[in-house]
């Protein structure tokens, strides 16, 4: 009987030592081949000629489908089925410095009531350089005068133009008016830059509104002159300003219109989802009213469980002016988060009737692949188990040499988007049961079952055993 006790024993911490071990030997085993089916879809990547490298721009299908908020779940595929190397890059919009301020020398044009800017008599006096040093009209300043607006002296300059801010004086009183913008080389031959940019500066219930900046394309000229309507007060300025272009090239910006929805159970709330995973770098907000002014704060997530970020906290408005329309400038953002939150103070009134629309500015990643292997190639992308990729490209491109030309990166196109492993691969995956738990558990407790069982049997067989001494 000991014999017998001791095998089963044995046996039983065997079984358990074997299911203990199954995990780790499972863990073990490496990791089989991503291929397409992997993934949910895919896009053909298409171009011409056997080069090495291609660069072709992610289209709005990839940001919609891809599971990963770093864009991790995506592959670059050949016609045999093998992942090949590649990058995401994004272009910066904005390279080199940033905009100055540069104080311009100004005149004001006085002139008879009604009088056109090109029939004020004016002296002007220049120094050496050409720079304007005084300026005056021929006859002396009637009582009926009015003034029709500047002359600024830009000859010192040598970058472009890109933007006027002004200030003027106001007082405590609201004023919103337009302004026309020319430009000229000799004081005699005038161009138009803009017509009936918009200004204003007001107040109401605690919060102002300036819009004192006029933008318009850069430029590069000596003089500039400023004029507004003849009905129209006239601005008598502190100081005006240029806004230098900084050095850089500016990439144009896709936009993606979002409708909003109302927060049942909070006023003045309205949330977005974008339905994509977009690097956003631009928001514009379309109230659903003219004449309206109002304070707002906006916030993003990139999950529905994660908290609310603030984004900005400004001043939104769609005004109305003589026969113009006013409205704030785009938001500046900077990152790629799915849902967004707009909070409008309700103090000034709202919104009113009618839901606010967001539309998102972005810009696409260019994606960087080594044609190894044959054509066709595919970027497949979508997946709730692959892991991101850990090449980097770098590490296969040739070091570059004085004696050889640059490696030169050619365009490739996105075809239209087809289905590989299906919508499904966007889901979680539902989680393995755990059957090896189950049957170690099941083990164990058959094992203490038995052991309690043999611990039984002795105890009944020394009892008998004693039993046997007492009556012999």
């Amino acid at each position: 009987m000991p014999d017998i006790n001791f095998r089963l024993t044995f046996f039983l911490l065997a079984g358990c030592i074997a299911v203990t071990n199954a995990p780790v030997a499972a863990e073990e085993k490496p990791d089989s081949p991503i291929k397409p089916q992997d993934f949910a879809y895919a896009v053909p990547l298409q171009f011409d000629g056997q080069d090495a490298l291609y660069r072709a721009t992610l289209p709005l299908s990839v940001y919609r489908n891809t599971v990963r908020s770093d864009l991790g779940d995506l592959r670059v595929f050949n016609a045999q089925g093998e992942a090949v190397p590649y990058i995401l890059q994004q272009t910066a919009r904005s390279t080199i410095g940033k905009a100055e301020l540069h104080k311009l020398v100004y005149f004001p044009l006085q002139g008879p009531v009604n009088a056109d800017l090109d029939q004020l008599s004016i002296r002007i006096k220049r120094n050496a350089s050409g720079t304007l040093i005084d300026m005056g009209g021929t006859a002396k300043q009637s009582p009926t005068s009015k003034l029709s607006g500047y002359l600024l002296d830009a000859s010192a300059i040598k970058q472009s133009v890109q933007a006027l801010v002004l200030e003027w004086e106001t007082g405590n009183e609201n004023f919103v008016g337009t302004l026309n913008i020319e430009s000229s080389e000799d004081l005699k031959q005038w161009r138009t830059i803009l017509r009936d940019a918009p200004l204003a500066s007001l107040q109401y219930d605690g919060h102002r509104l300036l819009q004192n900046r006029v933008e318009f394309s850069a430029i590069h000229s000596k003089y500039l002159r400023l004029s507004w309507p003849q009905d129209q007060v006239s601005i008598r300025v502190r100081y005006i300003s240029a806004e230098l272009s900084p050095i850089s090239v500016e990439t144009p910006l896709s936009w993606l219109p979002i409708n909003g929805t109302p927060v049942s159970d909070k006023e003045g709330e309205y949330l977005f989802d974008i339905g994509a995973h977009l690097p956003v770098q631009r928001v514009r907000i379309e109230l659903p009213q003219m004449n309206t002014l109002v304070q707002a704060s906006l916030f993003s997530r990139a999950r529905p469980e994660d908290p609310w970020h603030q984004v900005s906290n400004t001043v939104l408005y769609k005004l109305h002016h003589s026969g113009k329309e006013l409205r704030n400038p785009d938001i500046a953002v900077a990152n790629n988060h799915r849902f967004w939150l707009l909070r409008v103070d309700q103090k000034s009134g709202g919104l009113g009737q009618g839901v606010p629309e967001m539309q998102v500015g972005w810009q696409a990643h260019q994606l960087q692949f080594v044609t190894r292997g044959s054509p066709p190639f595919q970027l497949a992308y979508g997946s709730k188990v692959i892991k991101p990729a850990v090449f980097q490209l770098q590490n296969f491109m040739p070091p570059s040499e004085q004696d050889k030309p640059a490696l030169i990166i050619q365009s490739a196109m996105t075809g239209a988007q087809v289905v590989l492993g299906g919508e499904a691969l966007l889901s979680p995956a539902l989680p393995e049961l755990p059957w090896k738990k189950w049957i170690l558990w099941a083990v164990l407790g058959f094992s203490v079952m038995m052991l309690g069982w043999m611990a039984y049997r002795l105890v009944k067989q020394i009892e008998s055993h004693d039993s046997n001494k007492e009556t012999k």
